[in-house]
């Protein structure tokens, strides 16, 4: 699975929600600020193509990994980031 396939699952299962940032432990693996910032746009798409083993470092013999998401509600202009999403962890 891709980091934007990762997204779209769960924006998708979620609904309302929208994810802004995915991080390993307190490692940035994707920022909204920064990559929609302008001139990013490779950056960005380079990101959400990596597969998720790929960008987070997990050697073959890991069985799954825990990220933390943010997220917001979809249409909230103030973009204000919700408390208590959980940790999700993913099975490779």
């Amino acid at each position: 699975m891709t980091l934007e396939g990762l997204i779209t699952h769960i924006e998708s299962t979620y609904s309302g929600l929208e994810v802004r940032d995915v991080m390993l432990g307190s490692q940035p693996i994707f920022f909204h600020a920064i990559m929609y910032a302008p001139g990013k746009e490779t950056d960005k798409k380079k990101a959400l193509g990596t597969t998720l083993r790929k960008i987070t470092e997990c050697d073959s013999e890991d069985l799954y990994v825990d990220l933390s998401i943010t997220c917001i509600r979809k249409g909230d202009e103030t973009a204000t980031i919700l408390a208590g999403v959980p940790p999700v962890r993913v099975y490779f």
